[in-house]
C-alpha cells in the first residue's frame, strides 16, 4: 500500500481542466477541497476597486457583472443613479462607462495596465472551461470599478463614489489592492457604510517589506488600518506569504493584518491589447500584496455561496477561525501576520457543518414581482425590460442547473415575446409567441411545465376573437411551438401538465372541467 501525503493537508478533490491551473498555489490554501463542495455562484457580486478590468477577456467575460436595470448602449441613465450606460460598472477616473483599463501606447506600464485584470482573474476566472487558468470562484459576478488611474493613484472623491456605487448595486464583497499613508475620513466612512450594509471589506497591506515602514504598527497605511483600535474587526487585512508560508520579503505586517495568503509566483488573466504590445491573455509570475488580497476576497465570496444567510461579520469570523498557523515559519512576527494563512477548504467545510438544510444560494426563495416594464426581487428593482409591457412572470428551474430562471411574457413592438432571464438577471432566451394586433393574451397567461431530466416547457393562453376560442400553445425554450389546444369558449382557469391541459369554463349548471392533450384532442 502506498500512502501519498499532500502538502498543507490538502485533499485531492475537484481539479479544473484549465491548462494553466496553478495547482501548487491552490493546494497551499486547500482550494480543491472547497471546490468539491462549491465552485461559487453567479448570484454573488465582488466589486473590484482598481484600475479597471478587461471585461471582454475570454476567461472573464462570463463572470462580469451587468447592471440589468440599464439598457446597454442607449446613452440614457435608465436606472436614474447618475451614471448613463453603466452596464458593466463605472470609470470614476475618466467619468465614463468604459471600465476597461486604458492602453494608449506600447510604453504604458504593463504592471498597472494589467493590475485590475489580474485581480479579477484571481477572484473569478471561469474554471473548468479548458482555457487559461481559474479563479477562486468558477462562477461569480465581478463588478469592475475604475477608481485608480494608470499611474497607480486615485482621489478620495473617486474612491468614495466607487464604494457608494458598490453599496447601491448590492455588491457582496469589496476588494481593494491599494494603500495610502493618508488617513482619508470620507473613504473610511464610506467603507463603514458598506460594512453596515452587509458587504465584506477586503484590503491589502503595503509592499514596504524591505524598509522600516513595513511595520504598520509604527506607520499605519489605509484602507487596511481604518479599523485599527476599533472593537469590531470590520476590514479583512491581507498580507502575503511565499510557497513555504514565510512572510514575503516585500510584505508589510502588523496588527492591521488579519490573514495571510499566497502573493508570489502568481499567474492570472492579463489585459489583452496586441496592437500596443500587450499580447498575453494569461501570464506571470506576479508578486505583491495586491495579489494575495483578491485570493482572500474570492474566498469570502466562495464562502458566502455556501452560506448566503451569513452576515459580513460571520464570513470574516469563519475565514479567520479556520486558518493554518504560520508562526513556526515566522517566529519573529508572531501576532503581526494575522490569524494565519488562508485555508479555504477548512473554512468551507466549517460553513457546511452547521448549515441549515434550507439555506442554499441556488434555491433562495426570492419573491419576484413586476410593474409595467420593471421586475422586482424582494421589493428591490432587479431587471428593466426596454420598450415592454410585462404581462406575466413565472419562476422555475427550467434547465435543471440548480438555479431558478425567470420567465417573462412581455408585449413590445407589436408582438408578444417570452423572455427568460438567468437567476442574476442576464438574458438567456427570448422568442416571439405571436403578434399583438389585438389585446388577446388572457389574464392567466403563462405557465412553466417542468420535465424530469429535460428542460421545461412554457404554455401561453390567448383569445382568438374572430374564431371565438381560447388557444393554449406550448413552446420549448428554444422557441419551437410543440402543440396547442383550442377550446371554443372563454376559460375561467386552466392548468398545464406534462402531457395534457386542464381547462375550466362556465356551463349552464356550473363549471365544466375538461382535459385535452397537446394535439387538441379531448381526453
Amino acid at each position: 500500500m502506498a500512502i501519498i501525503f499532500a502538502p498543507h493537508g490538502a485533499i485531492l478533490a475537484k481539479t479544473p481542466n484549465d491548462p494553466y491551473f496553478q495547482q501548487d498555489l491552490y493546494r497551499q490554501i486547500n482550494a480543491e477541497s472547497a471546490w468539491d463542495k462549491t465552485t461559487g455562484s453567479h448570484q454573488l457580486v465582488v466589486a473590484v476597486i482598481d484600475t479597471g478590468a478587461d471585461i471582454f477577456h475570454p476567461d472573464l467575460n462570463d463572470n462580469i457583472w451587468k447592471n440589468t436595470l440599464e439598457i446597454e448602449g442607449n446613452g440614457q441613465d435608465d436606472d436614474h443613479n447618475g451614471y448613463a450606460d453603466d452596464y458593466f460598472g463605472w470609470n470614476f477616473v475618466d467619468d465614463n462607462n468604459n471600465v476597461i483599463t486604458a492602453v494608449n501606447n506600447a510604453g504604458d506600464d504593463h504592471d498597472t495596465v494589467s493590475h485590475g485584470t489580474i485581480i479579477a482573474g484571481l477572484i473569478g476566472a471561469s474554471g473548468d472551461n479548458g482555457r487559461a487558468g481559474t479563479g477562486i470562484n468558477w462562477q461569480v459576478k465581478i463588478m469592475p470599478l475604475r477608481a485608480i488611474n494608470n499611474e497607480g493613484t486615485g482621489s478620495e472623491r473617486d474612491l468614495v463614489k466607487a464604494i457608494d456605487y458598490a453599496i447601491e448595486k448590492k455588491a457582496d464583497i469589496i476588494s481593494m489592492s491599494f494603500v495610502t499613508f493618508d488617513y482619508l475620513p470620507a473613504v473610511r466612512d464610506a467603507l463603514r457604510r458598506a460594512y453596515d450594509r452587509g458587504i465584506v471589506i477586503v484590503s491589502s497591506a503595503g509592499n514596504e517589506g524591505l524598509s522600516e515602514m513595513a511595520d504598520m504598527d509604527r506607520q499605519a497605511v489605509y484602507p487596511i488600518c481604518f479599523d485599527q483600535g476599533d472593537k469590531e474587526n470590520w476590514i479583512i487585512g491581507v498580507t502575503s506569504v511565499d510557497k513555504n508560508d514565510r512572510r514575503s520579503f516585500f510584505a508589510d505586517y502588523g496588527s492591521c493584518v488579519d490573514i495571510a495568503a499566497p502573493g508570489e509566483n502568481i499567474f492570472s488573466t492579463e489585459r489583452y491589447a496586441p496592437a500596443y504590445g500587450f499580447t498575453r491573455e494569461f501570464g506571470g509570475p506576479w508578486k505583491g500584496n495586491s495579489f494575495a488580497t483578491p485570493i482572500v476576497a474570492g474566498a469570502a465570496a466562495l464562502l458566502k455561496s455556501v452560506r448566503p444567510d451569513w452576515k459580513a461579520d460571520e464570513i470574516i469570523s469563519a475565514l479567520l477561525a479556520n486558518t493554518d498557523s504560520i508562526d513556526a515559519w515566522n517566529p519573529m512576527l508572531i501576532g503581526k501576520l494575522g490569524r494565519g494563512r488562508l485555508n479555504l477548504g477548512r473554512a468551507v467545510t466549517a460553513a457546511y457543518s452547521d448549515k441549515p438544510a434550507s439555506v442554499d444560494i441556488a434555491e433562495t426563495n426570492y419573491d419576484f414581482t413586476f410593474d409595467k416594464n420593471l421586475i422586482y426581487r424582494d421589493g428591490i428593482p432587479f431587471a428593466y425590460l426596454e420598450e415592454s409591457r410585462i404581462l406575466a412572470l413565472e419562476v422555475a428551474d427550467i434547465n435543471h442547473d440548480g438555479q431558478r430562471e425567470i420567465a417573462v411574457l412581455r408585449e413590445g413592438r407589436g408582438y408578444y415575446f417570452l423572455r427568460v432571464l438567468t437567476s442574476d438577471g442576464d438574458l438567456w432566451k427570448e422568442f416571439s409567441v405571436g403578434p399583438s394586433l389585438a389585446k388577446n393574451i388572457l389574464s392567466k397567461r403563462l405557465e412553466i411545465v417542468l420535465y424530469a431530466g429535460d428542460w421545461g416547457k412554457a404554455a401561453v393562453a390567448s383569445w382568438d376573437e374572430k374564431k371565438k376560442m381560447t388557444v393554449i400553445a406550448v413552446y420549448s425554450f428554444d422557441g419551437d411551438k410543440l402543440g396547442q389546444t383550442a377550446v371554443k369558449a372563454k376559460l375561467s382557469d386552466w392548468t398545464a401538465g406534462q402531457d395534457e391541459i386542464t381547462t375550466v369554463r362556465a356551463g349552464i349548471k356550473g363549471k365544466i372541467t375538461e382535459k385535452w392533450n397537446w394535439q387538441g384532442k379531448r381526453l
